[in-house]
């Protein structure tokens, strides 16, 4: 069952998600708020191996500067914030 505020996920937003480096890893306190991490920095490299096989590395290199500059899906598709 979906959520009243959720939107279907297209494939480019669960790309944004795996290659995303805040969901393992917390980034340096300049940069980020510290916050709890939902997967280990293995199983994020596993992951991104994947997606870089998948995508090739242009794209996902391209994908990841693109998540670096705060476009990534979050619950509220009005709102693209970076996290922390």
């Amino acid at each position: 069952m979906k959520h009243p505020t959720s939107r279907d996920w297209t494939p480019a937003d669960v790309s944004g998600i795996v290659a995303n480096p805040i969901y393992a890893i917390n980034i340096a306190p300049v940069l980020a708020e510290p916050h709890p991490l939902l997967i280990s920095e293995e199983q994020w490299v596993t992951a991104n191996a994947k997606l870089i096989a998948d995508l090739g590395p242009e794209e996902y290199l391209r994908n990841l500067l693109s998540i670096l500059k705060g476009n990534y899906p979050t619950a509220d598709p009005e709102s693209r914030q970076p996290i922390g």
